[in-house]
């Protein structure tokens, strides 16, 4: 008996380290994608209304044009990562607490 209560008291511990440890890896998660989606440009900035043109002038060169795509397939492609990892631990922490409670 006291066997089985010790092991209850135990895995509910482990259970409590492992929903501390998903929270902690979804705040950092969180903060990343606050700071990449900063990061990203927008697809317009809002100025052609008043400049007429349909594009930003960035550089007529082919490495210039394609340098921002570039930047912003990292970026786009790191907020996925990120957002997966974040979506996989608050869908492991409501696992965790519906099965403990």
């Amino acid at each position: 008996m006291f066997d089985f209560l010790a092991f209850a008291v135990a895995t509910a511990d482990i259970v409590a380290g492992i929903r501390i440890a998903l929270a902690a890896i979804a705040l950092i998660c969180t903060g990343f994608i606050i700071f990449v989606v900063m990061k990203q440009s927008g697809n317009s900035d809002g100025t052609e209304a008043f400049t007429g043109s349909s594009k930003s002038d960035d550089s007529e060169t082919y490495y210039g044009k394609n340098a921002g795509s570039r930047k912003e397939a990292r970026l786009k492609l790191w907020t996925y990562i990120t957002s997966g990892i974040l979506a996989v631990c608050c869908i492991v922490m409501i696992i965790l607490q519906a099965t403990v409670v």
